[in-house]
């Protein structure tokens, strides 16, 4: 391809038999024209809709990938194409296209795209090492991997080679990483080799368990091009308890227990989106975790912030019952959220038995009170087991940020 003119060949192809999400495709030679010029976001926007649409790709995606790829190595938005390209190779959902198609299109663009591995924008090399490594392609792009990893002094690159480099060859990506676990690497670089280690399975030792505890908080580290593992500590404590080894569940419950004990709030915040991961995991995990989750409500807003979770947990939450119904029991005359979701969450808790610590009942009722919606007037909880979503502010507190796999483990 002439990379001085890499929409050579547009028009020849007859777009209106291809589709994609909308239907026919034959708006898409109009937006990668527009992504070349003044209207690139909006048509950047529109080849998101229609070619990975919810990260669905299609006939017509795989026939606009030469295009991208010539429009990437021309210079135009090169990082933002490059992150759209790698999404149609990781993409698994394909529709009306044959399996592995759209994958096969943007690995057969690699003489194009490997050169940006070496581009003078660091933005780009992070992006092109993504987008490469999609391409389940490791003969032909582990070496260009290696040579940017042995070259690279960008901690954000780096890290992101690392993770393509475990991506293709598992073995070798646990190798790279455990000489960069010392603390006087970058954190971000640290953070891919926990993540490559876990990948390849490699045993979960105590320098690993250390280097994790050491990035605490750890959210900001965590690549932005890998949406399934945007809170880094719940997924490695969910990695390490799909392993199904004693070893490992212990480790995982170590990290949830050393974050909920951090005197720093947005580790504990860290920590209580893991033990909600772990919850829902393990069987054990409640019974493991519940003392720490009281430990970290040291404060109103770390209160409201379990509640929903200590809600779910149900009686085996009981010990965190003297920490909600402090909360629980204010403003009993007046509107007041966090109060009824503490409530709320106290009424599951203490399901089987009313605790010493419950707010007093009015009306002679036999639970705890919730207020009726905007009246402000209490009115005795008709039942111990009334769910969170069903609380006077109508609204269920705030579950985890990420979806997890339900099966429950040991």
């Amino acid at each position: 391809m002439d990379l001085a003119h890499p929409l050579d060949g547009l028009d020849d192809r007859p777009w209106s038999s291809f589709s994609h999400a909308y239907g026919s495709a034959e708006d898409v030679p109009d937006l990668l024209r527009a992504l070349t010029g003044a209207d690139a976001d909006e048509a950047l926007s529109e080849l998101y809709g229609s070619v990975l649409h919810q990260g669905t790709v299609y006939a017509a995606s795989a026939e606009a990938v030469p295009f991208l790829a010539g429009i990437a190595a021309a210079g135009h938005r090169t990082a933002d194409v490059l992150v759209l390209l790698g999404g149609m190779a990781e993409s698994e959902d394909e529709y009306g296209v044959a399996a592995g198609a759209v994958r096969a299109a943007v690995a057969d663009q690699l003489p194009l795209l490997l050169p940006l591995l070496a581009s003078p924008e660091p933005e780009v090399r992070r992006t092109a090492a993504w987008a490469v490594s999609h391409t389940r392609a490791p003969g032909i792009v582990l070496p260009g991997l290696r040579t940017r990893w042995t070259e690279e002094s960008e901690a954000a690159v780096r890290a992101e080679v690392l993770a393509g480099i475990a991506r293709l060859d598992p073995p070798g990506g646990a190798a790279l990483a455990a000489s960069v676990l010392e603390p006087s690497s970058p954190a971000q670089v640290r953070m891919a080799a926990v993540l490559a280690c876990l990948d390849a399975d490699a045993p979960w030792t105590e320098a690993l368990q250390t280097t994790m505890l050491s990035l605490l908080p750890a959210d900001a580290l965590c690549s932005d091009l890998d949406h399934a593992r945007g809170e880094p500590l719940a997924a490695v404590v969910e990695a390490l308890l799909g392993r199904g080894q004693r070893v490992a569940r212990d480790a995982a419950f170590g990290l949830v227990d050393a974050a909920l004990h951090d005197r720093r709030a947005e580790v504990r915040a860290e920590g209580l989106w893991a033990a909600d991961r772990a919850s829902m995991l393990s069987r054990s995990a409640p019974q493991r975790l519940v003392r720490s989750l009281r430990a970290a409500a040291m404060d109103e807003e770390s209160v409201v912030a379990m509640s929903s979770l200590l809600g779910r947990l149900g009686p085996a939450a009981a010990p965190t019952a003297e920490v909600l119904a402090p909360l629980a029991g204010r403003n009993p005359d007046h509107d007041d959220d966090h109060a009824d979701r503490a409530l709320a969450a106290l009424v599951l808790v203490g399901r089987h038995r009313r605790h010493r610590s419950w707010p007093p009942a009015s009306g002679g009722g036999h639970g705890p009170s919730t207020r009726s919606p905007g009246s402000g007037a209490r009115r005795t909880s008709p039942s111990l087991t009334t769910p969170l979503s069903s609380t006077r502010s109508g609204t269920a507190s705030p579950g985890p940020r990420t979806s997890a796999a339900t099966n429950r483990g040991s």
